[in-house]
């Protein structure tokens, strides 16, 4: 599949059509760190121990890029200035990531009215197939237990955050078995091993929790 982990993680929150419901704010933290599972895979960032590297330089692809030039300027300090940024960063970052899969014919916008009057807009998986590799590989490790695949791996740790699995699984007790697994993979060595993604997945989890605690505060 030609699309990267960020393309993927959008395309399995608006698939299929009328999607189970997801938290959007954390949909676009989750994705900011896809991106950044991205440029680790193609070798441009890391990180060690508290810092996080980022090599300056172009991908061809405008969402990294962006990704890349707010990250050069935090490379070499604390990985936890990340939980700083994605606030700030996350949502136009993703309304990028939306504009840029619409022109490639990813997805499809559909303005959203009331009335006469337009009061949003939803988004559609045009390119089904290209999903249908990725769902098999997730059922196979998720439900069945298989050993997933570094790629499989990767994108279930950023379904599992981003709480997809209702989404990509719509058999009850398939979701059940998702979710046990998932909690499983997070303590493998696969995880812990990789120091960049552990680190990654760690900061990630902070920022979603620091997320959450802003909500229930707003809330009450």
């Amino acid at each position: 599949m030609d699309a990267g982990y960020s393309e993927r993680l959008i395309m399995h929150a608006h698939y299929p059509k009328k999607p189970v419901y997801f938290n959007t704010t954390a949909l676009k933290y989750v994705h900011f760190y896809a991106c950044l599972f991205d440029l680790a895979e193609k070798g441009i960032l890391k990180a060690e121990g508290r810092t996080v590297w980022c090599r300056e330089t172009e991908t061809g692809d405008t969402v990294l890029d962006s990704v890349i030039e707010m990250m050069v300027p935090l490379s070499g300090k604390k990985l936890s200035k990340l939980q700083f940024l994605v606030p700030r960063k996350a949502a136009p970052v993703y309304k990028q990531q939306l504009e840029r899969m619409i022109e490639k014919n990813l997805l499809l916008k559909e303005e959203i009215f009331f009335i006469s009057w337009e009061v949003g807009s939803s988004y559609r998986v045009i390119k089904y197939d290209l999903l249908k590799p990725d769902i098999t590989r997730l059922e196979r490790s998720l439900v069945y237990g298989r050993k997933p695949e570094r790629e499989t791996w990767l994108m279930a740790v950023l379904t599992g955050e981003a709480g997809l699995f209702n989404n990509i699984f719509r058999i009850k007790e398939f979701r059940a078995k998702a979710k046990v697994r998932y909690k499983e993979l997070l303590k493998s060595d696969m995880l812990v091993n990789d120091e960049t993604i552990f680190l990654l997945r760690k900061t990630l989890k902070r920022s979603l929790n620091a997320q959450k605690a802003a909500r229930s505060y707003s809330a009450g």
